[in-house]
Formats: C-alpha cells, sequence, structure tokens
C-alpha cells in the first residue's frame, strides 16, 4: 500500500495504539472473552513506537502544497507534537503552543483527572456568613455491602439485548433477584465465588453458554448512575408516573374544571456526588394535563376553520408531548398523518392486523372513530449500537391527551394565575414535600427492599449548609450613585436619575393606524414630559398614519420613509399579533438596518400606567440607538466580557441560532453581537472564531487597544455537554488569544433542580439577591458555584449554577462570583437584577429574536448589530 492509504494506515495504526495504551491505565480484569481479541496486549504496545515512528518518517518524506483533501491531511500530520503524543493543524499551531507555553506549570497542576479545570482554591471568603437549607438528602451506604461489576458474554453471539435478559434471568435462583443489565455490564451486589462463572441455556433445542467475568468492585463514587436507576425503581414502587427524568403521581390531580385541566405533582430526582459525598437532589414538579382528547382538539379546528385544518392542526400539535392514558406513556408528536386511520394495517411480530384489532385484543379498548388520523411519533433508541435504530409509533389520538403548556393557555392570565396556585410554591411547602418524600420511601417495604439490597439509605438531616451574602452593590447614574438595598431593586431612582449616556433623539419616524392617533398622541406627550428627569431631548417626529391594518401596509411604510439619517422607526400596533411583529423585525434587522419599537396601542390607552409604561420606553430607545442607562463599579482594565447562548425551535421545523455578544467598552454598558444561524437540535457553537475575531477588531477600533484578558459566560449547556464544550469551543478562543489573551470561561446553568432556603424551624424563605454557596452541594469534581442574584416574592427561587471550566487570568473564585453577580445589574430591561450574568440575558434575547421572527425567511445568513436590547 502506497501513498494516502499506507498515510492513513499507519495515523490509524497509531491512534488505536494510543486507545489501548490509555484503556489499560484502568487497571481492569482483560476478559478474554471475544475470540477476536486474542492478540496481547503487550504485543501492542512494544510495537507502538514503531509505527509512531514509521508514521513521522513517512510523513517527513512527504512534499505536497497546502490546499484542499489529501493535501490537507497531510500537512495537518507533519505537525506533530512530540511531547503531547497529538497532531497539530498548520494553522493552529503556533497560536496553540503559544497557548501552551502562556498557562505554565501552575495551571497544568490545576487540572483535575476527570478533565476539567480545578485549583487548589475553589471556594470564596467575601461576605458575611449565613445559615441555608437545601433540598438534598444525604444517601449512605453499607460498607459491608457493595456493588460488583461483571462483563457478561454470550457463546454464539446474540444481538438482541432483551434475549440477553432473558436467558440471563433464567439463572436468578444463582444471581438473586437484585441485578442491573444493560446487555453487556451486570451489576450485582454480591460477590460470586468464582470470578468466572458459567452458566449454559437451552435455545431452540440448542446450548447457549452464559459467561460471568468479574471485573471489579465499583467504588460508591462511580456508580450515581445506578444509583438513579435504582430511584427509578423506586418511584414505581410508590405508583408514580415517568415523564422523562420526573416523577408524577396521577392518583392526586388538581382539577381546573373550566379550562378542563388537569395539575399533577410529582418530584424530579438526581444522585450525584457533592463535596458533601453522594446525595440525593429531589425537588417538586408538576405536569399539566389536558382534560380534552386530541380528538376532540381536531374536531374543534374543523369546525373553526374547515380550509387551514390540516395547518392548524400541524400548528397545534406537532413537537408536543401526549399521554395515553392505557399505559401511562409519554410520546412526542412529530406528524400528524391525515392519510391514514385505525382501520389501517400493521405488522405485530409476523401477523397483520388493524389498530382497530390490536386495541381491542391488548387493551380490551373499543376505538369510537374509525376515520380520525394517526399521530405519528419518533422515539430514539437508547440501545446498543446493533439496534441503535428510532422506534416509530402511530398513536390514536381519541386516547392521546396532551400535556405540558400550550400557547393559548400562556396567553390567558386569569387561567395562568389559577395554575400558579398549584405550581408555584413556597419554600416551607417545597421542604415539606421533601419530607413527605422521605417519609414515603421509609413508609414503603417495596421500595426500603430496593435500597437496602443494594446497602442503601436516605438521611433527612444533612440539608443544613452554610452560604455567604455579599455586599449590597451601587449603582452609578451620569450624576448620581445610589445603594441598591437588601433587594437590588432601583426602578424608582432609574426613571429620575439622568441617564449614564445619553443620546437625544432628533430624526425619528412614528408609525401607526389612523385609528390609534390618540395613542401615538399620547407617546409623544408623556415622552416629551419624562425624558427631562432622565436628560434627554426629544424632537417631533415623522408621523406616518396607515388606513389599512395590514402587514404589507406597515412593511410598505418602512421601506418608504426609512432613510440613512433615521435614528429609530417606532411602530404603534392595534392589537399583539405575531406575524406583524416578526414582518417589522425582518425589515428592520435584515432588510433595512435600523433601531425598531413595537408597541401595542392598549398600553398607551391605560392613563393610569401609560407614565410609567412610557418611562421604560424611553430607557430602551436611549439604549438601542447607543446610549446607556447605568453601570456598576467593576474595577477592572482592558478586560472584555462575552455571553453565549444558544435558540432551539420547540417545534423542531426551525433551525437552531447561536448568539454571541461582546462588551465594547469600560462600564460594560455597550455590546457588539453576531446571531448565525445552525443546524436542528446544535447546541454547540459552530464559526465562534470568526465571531470573536470581529469582536476583538470593533473593541480595539473603540479603545485604542486589545483587551488583556477575556471573561465568557456560555448558557445552554448541560453537565453532559461540558466536555464537549471544553475541548471544542474553548479551542477556538484559543485559536485567536494566542499567548497574547487570557482566557477565563464560565458556563451558566439556570435550568437547574437545586433550591436553597434561608431561615430557621418551619419558617423558610427565599435568600436575598447575592447569596452564594459554594460548599456542600457543588461538585466534587468541579469547580463552581450557585448564585441567588435576583429578588423572588412568590413561589421559590432558582439559583443560577456557574462551572468555571477556565481561569488563565487566576481570578480566583471571589472575584469571579462577584463579577457574576455585578453583571446581573446591567440588564437595561430591569431595573434590578436578573437570572443570569447580562451578557447572557442579550445573548439570549438575540438568539430568540432570531429564531422566533427572523430565520425562517432568512436561514444560513449572518446578521450583525451594535447592542441589541
Amino acid at each position: 500500500m502506497s501513498g494516502r492509504g499506507n498515510l492513513l494506515s499507519l495515523f490509524n495504526k497509531n491512534i488505536r495504539n494510543m486507545e489501548i495504551s490509555n484503556s489499560n491505565e484502568d487497571h481492569e480484569i482483560d476478559s478474554g472473552l471475544e475470540y477476536e481479541n486474542s492478540e496481547s496486549s503487550g504485543e501492542c504496545l512494544l510495537s507502538g513506537h514503531n509505527i509512531e515512528t514509521d508514521l513521522i518518517t513517512t510523513l517527513q518524506h512527504v512534499n505536497i502544497s497546502v490546499g484542499r483533501g489529501r493535501a490537507k491531511l497531510i500537512h495537518t500530520l507533519k505537525k506533530y507534537d512530540h511531547t503531547s503524543k497529538q497532531f497539530i493543524t498548520t494553522e493552529l499551531s503556533t497560536k496553540a503552543n503559544n497557548v501552551e507555553e502562556s498557562k505554565g506549570p501552575e495551571l497544568e497542576a490545576c487540572s483535575s483527572k476527570y478533565g476539567f479545570f480545578f485549583p487548589d482554591l475553589v471556594h470564596g471568603s467575601k461576605g458575611s456568613s449565613v445559615n441555608m437549607y437545601c433540598n438534598y438528602l444525604k444517601l449512605t451506604t453499607d460498607e459491608s455491602k457493595g456493588v460488583f461489576n461483571y462483563e457478561v458474554c454470550f457463546f454464539p453471539p446474540i444481538d438482541s439485548i432483551h434475549l440477553r435478559m432473558k436467558y440471563l434471568n433464567d439463572h436468578k435462583d444463582k444471581l438473586g433477584e437484585t441485578k442491573t443489565f444493560d446487555g453487556t455490564t451486570l451489576y450485582l451486589p454480591i460477590l460470586l465465588p468464582n470470578k468466572m462463572t458459567v452458566f449454559v441455556s437451552k435455545s431452540e433445542d440448542a446450548e447457549l453458554q452464559i459467561r460471568i467475568l468479574f471485573k471489579k468492585k465499583e467504588d460508591k463514587r462511580n456508580c450515581t448512575k445506578l444509583y438513579n436507576i435504582l430511584f427509578d425503581r423506586v418511584m414505581k414502587t410508590l405508583n408514580y408516573v415517568k415523564f422523562n427524568r420526573k416523577q408524577f403521581d396521577p392518583s392526586r390531580p388538581k382539577i381546573l374544571p373550566l379550562a378542563k385541566l388537569e395539575v399533577w405533582p410529582g418530584y424530579v430526582t438526581a444522585v450525584d456526588e457533592y463535596k458533601g459525598g453522594i446525595m440525593l437532589c429531589c425537588d417538586v414538579s408538576h405536569r399539566i394535563l389536558c382534560q380534552k382528547t386530541v380528538l376532540e382538539m381536531l374536531v374543534d379546528l374543523y369546525q373553526q376553520n374547515v380550509d387551514y385544518y390540516q395547518e392548524s392542526a400541524r400548528k397545534m400539535l406537532v413537537g408536543n408531548i401526549v399521554l395515553t392514558r392505557y399505559n401511562n406513556r409519554t410520546y412526542k408528536i412529530n406528524e400528524i398523518c391525515f392519510d391514514q386511520n385505525p382501520k389501517c394495517q400493521f405488522q405485530i411480530k409476523t401477523v397483520c392486523t388493524s389498530y382497530v384489532d390490536y386495541y381491542k385484543q391488548y387493551h380490551n379498548i373499543n376505538i369510537k372513530d374509525v376515520n380520525q388520523p394517526l399521530l405519528h411519533s419518533i422515539k430514539k433508541s437508547r440501545t446498543t449500537p446493533a439496534e441503535k435504530e428510532n422506534v416509530q409509533f402511530c398513536l390514536i389520538p381519541e386516547l392521546c391527551y396532551l400535556t405540558g403548556l400550550r400557547d393559548e393557555v400562556r396567553s390567558d392570565n386569569k387561567l395562568m394565575r389559577e395554575i400558579a396556585t398549584f405550581t408555584r410554591v413556597s419554600p416551607s411547602q417545597r421542604q415539606m414535600a421533601l419530607n413527605k418524600f422521605y417519609e414515603n420511601v421509609s413508609r414503603t417495604p417495596a421500595a426500603q427492599d430496593i435500597l437496602n439490597s443494594w446497602g442503601l439509605s436516605l438521611t433527612n438531616n444533612s440539608n443544613k449548609i452554610i452560604g455567604r451574602q455579599m455586599d449590597i452593590e451601587q449603582i452609578c447614574f451620569s450624576k448620581m450613585t445610589i445603594s441598591a438595598g437588601k433587594t437590588a431593586e432601583f426602578a424608582k431612582y432609574a426613571v429620575s436619575n439622568e441617564m449614564l449616556e445619553v443620546v437625544h433623539l432628533s430624526k425619528w419616524i412614528i408609525i401607526h393606524l389612523r385609528n390609534d392617533t390618540r395613542a401615538a398622541t399620547n407617546l409623544l406627550d408623556n415622552m416629551k414630559q419624562g425624558c427631562k428627569s432622565l436628560g434627554m431631548n426629544i424632537s417631533n417626529p415623522t408621523m406616518i398614519s396607515l388606513d389599512h391594518d395590514r402587514i404589507d401596509a406597515y412593511i410598505q411604510a418602512l421601506r418608504r420613509n426609512i432613510t440613512m439619517n433615521s435614528q429609530i422607526v417606532v411602530c404603534i400596533c392595534h392589537n399583539s399579533r405575531d406575524d406583524r411583529y416578526s414582518a417589522i423585525k425582518k425589515i428592520c434587522c435584515s432588510e433595512i438596518p435600523i433601531p425598531s419599537q413595537v408597541i401595542n396601542a392598549k398600553t398607551l390607552l391605560n392613563e393610569l400606567k401609560i407614565r410609567s409604561v412610557v418611562q421604560k420606553i424611553v430607557l430602551q430607545m436611549n439604549c438601542k440607538i447607543g446610549g446607556s442607562l447605568w453601570t456598576v463599579k467593576i474595577p477592572f482594565k482592558n478586560v472584555m466580557i462575552c455571553g453565549i447562548d444558544s435558540y432551539h425551535d420547540p417545534s423542531n421545523r426551525g433551525n437552531s441560532v447561536a448568539a454571541f455578544v461582546a462588551s465594547t467598552n469600560s462600564s460594560y454598558s455597550q455590546w457588539y453581537s453576531k446571531a448565525v444561524v445552525q443546524t436542528k437540535h446544535e447546541e454547540i457553537v459552530n464559526g465562534l472564531s470568526a465571531s470573536f475575531e470581529t469582536a476583538l477588531q470593533i473593541y480595539h477600533e473603540r479603545n485604542g487597544k486589545l483587551p488583556e484578558n477575556v471573561i465568557i459566560y456560555r448558557d445552554g449547556i448541560g453537565d453532559g455537554q461540558l466536555n464537549t464544550c471544553l475541548n471544542y469551543e474553548i479551542p477556538q478562543f484559543e485559536v485567536v488569544c494566542g499567548n497574547r489573551i487570557k482566557i477565563t470561561f464560565v458556563v451558566v446553568q439556570k435550568r437547574i433542580n437545586t433550591r436553597i432556603f434561608s431561615g430557621s424551624g418551619i419558617q423558610l424563605e427565599n435568600p436575598l439577591p447575592g447569596t452564594v454557596i459554594d460548599q456542600h452541594i457543588t461538585k466534587s469534581k468541579m469547580y463552581d458555584f450557585f448564585l441567588v442574584s435576583q429578588l423572588v416574592r412568590q413561589g421559590t427561587v432558582t439559583p443560577t449554577h456557574y462551572v468555571v471550566l477556565r481561569d488563565d487570568c487566576n481570578y480566583g473564585p471571589d472575584i469571579i462570583q462577584k463579577l457574576s453577580y455585578k453583571l446581573c445589574f446591567l440588564y437595561y430591561n430591569w431595573a434590578g437584577t436578573v437570572q443570569i450574568p447580562a451578557s447572557c440575558m442579550y445573548a439570549h434575547k438575540l438568539a430568540y429574536l432570531i429564531g422566533q421572527s427572523i430565520q425562517r425567511d432568512v436561514a444560513g445568513a449572518l446578521l450583525e448589530k451594535l447592542f441589541y436590547l
């Protein structure tokens, strides 16, 4: 073999050798059960050096110009780092080496064996100590018992997991009732007498041999996945129904008769290893279930509009979750099959039958409407690669019930307030629910048997923790500095003090319907009165009056009247309509870039609230045309702060959108932003290096120099994606930074189940803004902390989880925690603190705007703006 084939062969052999070498570090017993793996690992390791040498020698004698395809591959492979045993591409080699040199030995010492950044100091010390409670239960293990890992092989081989489980269950008298088996790995709470145990089963008049090899006794810290499976079984014994990772009690629904809805109470549980040990996080959860069947909803849609019936049905149902009560299982609707009905045939095992006959035979259910369409659902298989085909279902609408909150429910404020009486749970009620869960598990013999068989037990006196309260922040306006107070709210000061940076309105446009002339007049009059205290001068705008409330009328008015000198355009709409709003934003963001403000006319006709409404509108408009409202003291010099977030279309029809935001001034009040349309469900962002490089250029233009340090807040990353983010997104920034700029990378997680409470005894309440928890319930393998930044007066506050993946700047926990809290003050749509840093909030808003209103007709476009609210 010669040429590219020889090169790739050498490369693949070298990679396989490195994988074998790494796998030997686990110190597990080699099974020796697979016939094709008879070659000893020692021979592979001995030949590894020769293969590597052959590869390098081959590369040194290859001369080819850098281009695409094979040439690009060869040029990439030629950059081989003998120290790190890695290949570095030509474009990245110089900068990557500079980055490694800039880290120094102190950073290498900070890397944990799990791959995450873990310095010696991960706990802060600034602030006053406060006593807290959390929704965690200690999970203790019996040292006399354990979890024993076995490898199971079948001879002759069997592909089906279900058959493997069936044959293994034939020997449960020797293995015991308690076990967990995934088709290959077997976990038992007992140690079998022999390292190799062989069972024989009969399969179609032939003998089947089952070989069970003992691998190792698992450390309890590596058993969290098993413990989560066990608690799923515990919840099943308590007769709970599982929706994704949450468990709900169908026997105690809260009924809303007028809306034909019911609310199922439940729990969400998760076992993990924390600094305080192995603990169970348990939080209250609720699920909304419609009492009307999907068929009844389809009939209503058909009666409302026959012509657009199918389109309306898809818009309402596709992407939503339904529950089938006959088996209490949930399915996601991917499509509605209007060309099929329950009389259609499908194959079950080796027999063809209709859906009508199937439900009669297996569930004793008579389908009433045989002409109704079918709902198509696709579930991704989580089995072995041999069975990794998606499972498809066809569901009967009259047997399905929609779950979750639909748009029409969300828009009904009265109904949402009624639902909130059940779902908005106070801290004291959450603590009572946690105690109730503990009692249910303790008093149920079947649940106790599941835990005791593995040597586990719950403890309910370990949820007391120590937190810290940060100092009160000072809010800086143009001519005055005020205290935000304990509640971190300053709305009355925001509308009575001169803004930090004012841009006067001289050339702007108001577009309104002729019937909404009074609303436009009210807006202009109140703007001129309210802007005096804010230090802003407003000239008379160009007034455009429309005769008809049509989308094309607004579009034509925008195209005719927007000029190069226009600062902002204000559209006063008669009511709220998503299609009209999307059309206006599409014109103003992509076709004729100009700041825009869309206002509902009804809000300008309320004489009691119009003053406060218009004051907030003036604040927003000042931001959109380049001004700033307030700031907090952040004593950084020459530091850029960035935010990243992604938007995913809930209906699964649109592409994902990634948004990148970067500060451009020292007060962190102005931002550069860029949005990129990606493929469906894509969370990890591509093209960050291009966006980041452009942001650095703009920073240099405005400040005369590049930043020394960059702090990046990344929103939307779950625990399962942290490694991907570490190995794929951060290197994109390293490519641009080289050794010139140091990086601090922090992941922001807001959709978490952790809850913390302040107070004592039964009277628990929400902690004040600025509360930090960085011990006991933080992950044992990560540099992380929890921060409560916002004030919540109803229900229970959700803290924000921050995970520090990199800190080349060596800021330490106190500075990162304080900075994260300060940035929560700088979101200009709210005169107070928000749950996440302002950079992430702006990125979230931009991604949502592009994904919801613009990208449907501008797919694949790169949309750039300077400072978007």
